[in-house]
């Protein structure tokens, strides 16, 4: 996860009365919602490789593509977000539209950011990837040596992302481009013992942040065999060497939620059951076709709110479906099959509403809204 105290900073500067907007609607999350604060649209659901814990691996029901640029302009015009995150189940640099898709989104004063397995971060995609001032490139790596990487990354080449990384971080370096070069692991039972190693790997690859996560069920893909289900040895031990290992590394480290999950004692299927969610408030997810989405977790089309290439995108966004999801979020999250043991936290924001709460003349109700 990307610190979003540091999306928000920039994004005051970039588009100041959208973000304060987006911020107070959050902050009321009542059934209604100004326009999502954070895009998050599929660039491609098509990938080069087969990770053990993506739906791919077991196949989607929907169809797969690319996200055309005409497409993207269309949607894009209409929220205007301040934050576009260009991932979804496929890999961005298969996308032959994909860089022009991220010019236009950066002229137009936007922060973006995609993921990737960097696979196919060659010299070429390095040099257009670059030129192009995204703001974030995240890398996926879910194993710290050739074994575990290419076990769990099925058709991946761990030497090959490892070099593809460097070079990335180099060249970024020589040119001295402000573009930002993230890690991001999912940690499950094929590489739990690795936990500190990714620390050290960060280092050594030399990005700037760190973040991890736990599986979940994605689409099909229940992952049952993946998760980090009932009790593990030396959990505490990996830990201690992990949380050991950030003090001294150069990157920035997010990992808290993750450390917090390893110590939970309970049913790790229901671990985020009570915690907070408000996605719907200030982002939506939309597939490569047009599907509108409340988050990516929904990455089988298991709840849709209608198809923003057929329809305007505020006709979609306070729709009845969507009002009656924020509801239900805000009652009972494990009512909701998608929401239900995923890895959103988003206590942090709730204590955010309790310093805007403290602002003299804020008498926004939530009560009004939620009613």
């Amino acid at each position: 996860m990307v610190s979003y105290k540091k999306i928000m900073k920039s994004a005051l500067i970039r588009k100041p009365a959208k973000s304060i907007l987006s911020v107070f609607s959050t902050y009321r999350h009542g059934n209604k919602a100004t326009l999502p604060f954070k895009l998050k649209f599929e660039s491609s659901s098509i990938c080069n490789l087969k990770c053990k814990m993506c739906p791919l691996n077991t196949g989607l029901n929907r169809k797969q593509g690319f996200l055309k640029f005409e497409n993207f302009k269309l949607v894009f015009d209409q929220i205007n977000p301040v934050y576009l995150n260009l991932t979804g189940i496929g890999e961005p640099f298969m996308n032959p539209d994909i860089f022009r898709i991220i010019e236009y989104a950066k002229s137009k004063k936007t922060m973006v950011k995609f993921d990737t397995n960097a696979n196919l971060l060659n010299q070429e995609n390095i040099e257009k990837i670059l030129k192009t001032n995204i703001d974030i490139v995240s890398i996926s790596i879910d194993g710290t040596d050739k074994k575990s990487y290419e076990k769990i990354r099925i058709g991946g080449n761990f030497e090959l992302m490892k070099n593809n990384v460097k070079e990335f971080v180099r060249r970024r370096n020589e040119l001295k481009s402000n573009t930002k070069i993230h890690m991001f692991f999912v940690l499950q039972n094929n590489n739990i013992n690795n936990l500190p190693r990714f620390i050290e790997l960060a280092d050594e690859l030399g990005v700037d942040y760190v973040a991890g996560s736990f599986v979940v069920t994605l689409g099909k893909n229940e992952n049952q065999k993946n998760k980090l289900l009932g009790s593990m040895e030396d959990v505490e031990r990996l830990i201690n060497e992990t949380q050991e290992l950030i003090k001294n590394t150069r990157a920035e480290v997010s990992i808290g939620p993750l450390i917090e999950y390893l110590r939970f004692n309970g049913d790790k299927e229901f671990y985020n059951k009570n915690k907070p969610c408000y996605m719907p408030w200030y982002s939506v997810f939309i597939t490569w076709d047009g599907w509108v989405n409340p988050c990516d977790f929904s990455c089988d089309n298991e709840v849709v709110f209608g198809n923003a290439f057929t329809q305007p995108f505020k006709e979609i966004w306070n729709n009845q479906k969507v009002k009656e999801f924020r509801k239900g979020l805000l009652k009972n999250r494990e009512g909701i099959p998608i929401c239900k043991g995923c890895g959103v936290d988003e206590t942090y924001l709730e204590n955010e509403f309790k310093k805007i709460s403290l602002i003299p003349l804020i008498k926004l109700s939530q009560k009004n809204e939620v009613s």
